[in-house]
This record gives structure tokens, sequence and C-alpha cells, in this order.
């Protein structure tokens, strides 16, 4: 048996082995994508009513938190100075009994609520 044939074999061996890889690798892949939940979707997982899309403007002086769920209890996410603007979504109210928005900033498309109280409509 020649070298060529010795080699050509050890080819198709190697190729159907990396082939095989390969499809087992996009089957897991892709399986684990399909099933892992979008970090907006368990954000948004609190809102109670679906609103058109609006941007809400930061008016108070202060600025204002955006956080992690509808409440002050939730965690600070980031803030949004005086001017900033917000897409908001949809709305919820907090243990409180206050309206919060869930949407996104306009700059960096960072998702979270913000209190409604310290924002009004925007002028987009």
């Amino acid at each position: 048996m020649s070298i060529y044939l010795k080699l050509r074999g050890s080819t198709r061996r190697l190729g159907r082995t990396a082939a095989i890889s390969a499809a087992v690798a996009t089957a897991v892949l892709g399986t684990t994508l399909a099933t892992a939940p979008t970090a907006s979707a368990l954000d948004s997982s609190h809102c109670t009513t679906n609103i058109t899309n609006q941007w809400r403007t930061v008016e108070d002086l202060a600025g204002a938190a955006v956080r992690s769920g509808p409440g002050q209890t939730y965690t600070k996410r980031y803030g949004l100075d005086f001017g900033g603007h917000f897409w908001a979504v949809c709305t919820a109210k907090s243990s409180a009994g206050n309206t919060w928005y869930y949407g996104k900033d306009d700059i960096y498309d960072r998702h979270g609520w913000i209190v409604a109280s310290k924002t009004g409509k925007g002028y987009y």
C-alpha cells in the first residue's frame, strides 16, 4: 500500500471526527442558548401594564436611580442625571404604591426600572 493511500485514510478519519465534533458542539451550544432567558425578559417580569413605547425625561434636579426592579428595595443599577432620557415600555406598581417604568436609557441601552415621579413625558 502506498503512503498516499495511508494518508488519505487518516485524512478521512480526521475529517469525519472533526465533522462529528462540530455537529455535537453546535447541538449542545444551540440547546444552551435556546433555553437561556434574556436579561431583559427577567427584568421586565414585574410589568403589569404594557404602554405605547414612550420617552421619559428625568425632571428631578438630583437625577433618578435606575433599579433592577420596581421599588426602592431593588438594587441600583445606574443613575440618570437631570435631563436624561429613558425609553419606557411598561409600568408596574411598587409595594409602596408608586408607579415605575421599565425600559432603557438612550445612550448605552442599559435596562432597568425608574420611578415615574422623577420623570416627565419625553421630548423625542
